[in-house]
């Protein structure tokens, strides 16, 4: 059996300064290599080789850190799954993987399924085994929603992964500080930056509570003292800085790296006060392209109301395509194209759409022309005369809250689906949030009710803040039924 390691690990130190620092306890590079070649070996035996996939769904910690370096040293990949992930569609993500078992919690099983804990993986292999998947270069696989709900990888390989990690790690200057906090769920790549950056460049992790970081860090703001950068989404640095606000502190964060949602003027000008002297960088980019393939440093006297996206780094082309502009005019806005290093090798999917419940998964590759990958990203942007791309919009139908893509007629499909409902629909917006609203037969049908049934499904940030329902039918100029939104 092939048992290379990902060019990667090359790049990790053996010494004896702080790797990761989790409630006081401190693992050092040393120590966080040997207990991850104690776990490569465990899960050799249980086929983890190149070319096969190692779900993993646990939240940011030091176990969950070794047994990711684990995974790189045996050439696998891992699938980090968001914690919030309902155990059945856990389940369906790892048969797509070609796993019987995700590392978590142990105990559960679900579906033929079974969820090993560090004692369990040390025990024989038994039958819960790997099969091989996907290319033996790919690094990780992280999941999205397709069209119809179903979950699709996003197979992304060690070139994709080294060239971010280049560019950003120069740019973000983590050699400067002791490297950066972790407390963003592993199932979201923006995570990517804050695991593997600073490990990757001998400095060290400092792991936060998921749930309770901000008030943590409101409360002595000293924690981020001196790290290299801090990322978050948009969302999360409001959310802190209200923290900040209502105790009069403020944080000394050097670089603020921002992504996963659109970044607004009005959000950074919020800003400024907690956060004085912070360079803040909106990063863009969709998981097909690596976590991030475009960038722009926002001015500190920036007062616009749209904060571009920028520029893309070495080995990212970026181009838009809509439909022919008037002559003699340059295309300047439309959906953009991205291709180079960065490119995904393409989604892992149900082999067979109408048997999407079993079977392991199906590469499907991205298209490619003279040896470059290429990705339609669904996102609409401008282009302005110096080269500069600002976001202007989805395409379709997915958005994305706190961070996390949500396919909205995943979840209206999903609410039809509902004995009682007539028609559904759900929307978002910058008030409210993610909304739906529903139109059933009768009074019987409860939001506690619809709640349960998307839980079955969703995980528990794709569910709408509130679920209006009404028996009122409401025809459309088309034939079509309605939902009353008020």
């Amino acid at each position: 059996m092939t048992t290379r390691a990902h060019s990667l690990v090359d790049d990790l130190t053996s010494s004896t300064a702080a790797a990761v620092i989790e409630q006081g306890a401190v693992t050092t590079h040393a120590q966080l290599l040997s207990q991850a070649r104690e776990v490569a070996v465990q899960l050799r035996r249980r086929g983890a080789e190149p070319g096969a996939i190692v779900p993993i769904q646990a939240a940011p910690s030091t176990t969950a850190l070794v047994q990711i370096v684990a995974i790189l040293m045996t050439g696998a990949a891992f699938a980090p799954i968001d914690l919030r992930v309902p155990p059945r569609t856990a389940a369906r993500i790892a048969r797509l993987c070609g796993a019987d078992f995700i590392l978590g919690a142990a105990g559960a099983t679900t579906d033929g399924v079974a969820w090993l804990g560090p004692g369990d993986v040390a025990d024989e292999p038994g039958t819960h085994r790997l099969i091989p998947t996907v290319p033996r270069d790919t690094v990780y696989v992280i999941f999205t929603s397709g069209t119809s709900g179903e979950p699709k990888g996003v197979v992304v390989p060690e070139s994709a992964v080294a060239a971010y990690l280049g560019w950003s790690m120069r740019e973000y200057d983590c050699t400067r500080g002791w490297g950066a906090p972790l407390f963003t769920s592993l199932g979201f790549d923006l995570t990517i930056t804050s695991l593997l950056g600073p490990l990757l460049n001998g400095r060290r992790v400092e792991v936060l509570d998921p749930l309770r970081w901000p008030l943590h860090v409101a409360n002595d703001p000293g924690l981020l003292q001196g790290a290299s950068f801090v990322k978050m989404t948009p969302s999360q640095v409001t959310m802190l800085c209200e923290l900040l606000e209502a105790r009069g502190a403020r944080c000394p964060i050097p670089i603020l790296v921002v992504g996963g949602e659109a970044l607004y003027g009005r959000s950074v000008a919020r800003w400024r006060d907690s956060l004085p002297d912070t360079l803040v960088v909106n990063e863009y980019g969709p998981s097909e392209a690596t976590v991030g393939c475009c960038r722009y440093t926002v001015p500190a006297d920036c007062t616009s109301h749209e904060i571009p996206i920028g520029t893309a780094p070495s080995g990212v082309e970026l181009s838009i395509e809509g439909p022919p502009p008037r002559a003699g005019h340059e295309l300047s806005e439309g959906e953009l194209v991205i291709a180079g290093v960065q490119v995904a090798t393409g989604y892992l999917t149900a082999a067979d759409p109408d048997d999407a419940p079993a079977g392991r998964g199906q590469l499907r590759p991205f298209p490619s022309s003279a040896g470059k990958r290429s990705y339609r990203s669904g996102d609409r942007v401008r282009r302005d005369h110096d080269g500069t791309y600002t976001y202007v919009g989805r395409l379709g139908r997915e958005a994305k809250v706190a961070g996390f893509r949500i396919n909205l007629a995943a979840l209206e499909s999903c609410l039809n689906a509902f004995p009682g409902v007539v028609s559904a629909a759900v929307r978002v917006d910058e008030v409210h949030g993610l909304r739906a609203a529903v139109v059933a037969r009768d009074d019987g049908t409860t939001q506690d009710d619809l709640l349960a049934h998307l839980r079955e499904t969703f995980p528990s940030y794709a569910l709408p803040h509130s679920i209006r329902i009404s028996t009122q039918i409401n025809i459309t100029e088309r034939g079509k039924s309605s939902v009353s939104w008020e």
